[in-house]
Order: C-alpha cells, then structure tokens, then sequence
C-alpha cells in the first residue's frame, strides 16, 4: 500500500531486521529463550527448545501465521518482564554491531520531512543499547517499547496506543518492517502505508517513494 505517500509525516520503524541484520544477534536471542523456558521448567536447555518448537507449531495452527518468540514465550507461562530480563542478561549486541554511518545518513536525511520512530517488541534498555551501538540513537522522536504496549506485535490495541499517542489520521503514518504478517499486516488493515524491507540497503526505497531522490 504505497499510494499519497505526499501525506507521509510520521515514519515507523521496526528495529531488529529492519534498522540492522544480525544473526549472531538472533542466535543469542533464541538461545536466552530457551534457557529460560528450560529453567522454567527444570528442563534443559535442549528441552526448552523442543518446548518453544512444540509451542510456535501450535500456535501456527490456531493463529495461522508464524507467531512471534515473545508470544510463544507467552503461551509456556513466561511473563514478558522475566523474557525480556533472559534478554538482557544473555544478549550483548555490542559484541555483534558497529556504528553504520550510512544508516545514520539514510535517517538523518528524513528527519527534515518526517518525524521518526521506533515501534520494537525489544525492551527500552535493549532498543537503546542496539541504536547506540548503530549511531542512529539521536535520530528517533520516540521509541515504542513493549514497556510502552505491554502486549508485543502484532497487536491491533497495541498499535492503536502508538497511533494514538503520535497522532494523525492513517495516511500520515508510514510503517518499515521486515515481517510482514508481525509489523506491517495490522497497520495495512487500518489503510496506513506499509513498506517490506529485506535488509537495510532496501530503506534507500523510502527516499525514492517520498519524492527525495529521483
């Protein structure tokens, strides 16, 4: 959904596969969630795995689309608080991520345009850490944490708080994300513009679609 785009003044952005790839990144992740659901358990973390697996196969069946590791994390009994301390003590971007001064040009250059934000399934602590370690952490209006929405995407009530809270009508908005059925499906039902990016380089497409280079 990529029309009236001249409307665009408020851009969201998703962090994790969108702002930046990391699949050390994502191993540390997974590996935090299957510790904790083994340890929840007195299970191994081997046996955490096959839990968290047995939970997203099911949770496919009944939601139709592949559900994110905070919900499956959910639907084992851990609360989102303790799944995003697991995080913290065991994910450490910075042994994985560097500055991107092309990111930061590609952002700073929308900010004469559009207000920027950030809307992430990641905690405060984390998205901050991650922006830092990226060099785009002064860039950004606000960040919409799970803090914020205390229910992680996709979520139509969460979204609804975020839309609320930055304001406008539906054609104001444009969402970046790189799971569409988790970042971009909800907001396209409203009739707010979505973009799918497949890695950073692909942000380069926003400029085009908003008129800033030809």
């Amino acid at each position: 959904m990529l029309t009236n785009l001249d409307q665009v003044r408020s851009i969201v952005f998703d962090l994790d596969g969108t702002l930046y790839t990391s699949q050390a990144i994502a191993d540390e992740i997974a590996a935090a969630a299957e510790i904790l659901v083994g340890e929840s358990r007195g299970v191994s973390r081997e046996e955490g795995r096959k839990l968290i697996a047995c939970a997203r196969r099911r949770l496919t069946e009944l939601l139709e689309e592949e559900p994110t590791l905070t919900r499956t994390c959910m639907e084992l009994g851990i609360e989102v608080p303790a799944f995003h301390r697991a995080l913290r003590d065991r994910v450490h971007p910075e042994r994985h991520l560097d500055s991107d001064p092309i990111l930061y040009a590609l952002l700073d250059s929308l900010r004469d345009l559009c207000d920027l934000y950030i809307y992430t399934n990641n905690s405060l602590p984390l998205t901050q850490k991650i922006l830092a370690l990226l060099g785009v952490d002064g860039v950004f209006k606000r960040l919409y944490t799970i803090e914020f929405t205390g229910i992680p995407k996709p979520d139509p009530e969460s979204l609804s708080r975020v839309l609320e809270d930055i304001g406008g009508p539906p054609e104001t908005f444009l969402f970046i994300g790189d799971r569409q059925q988790v970042d971009l499906k909800v907001p396209s039902t409203l009739g707010i513009p979505t973009l799918l990016v497949g890695e950073t380089g692909d942000l380069l497409q926003i400029h085009k679609l908003l008129g800033i280079i030809p």
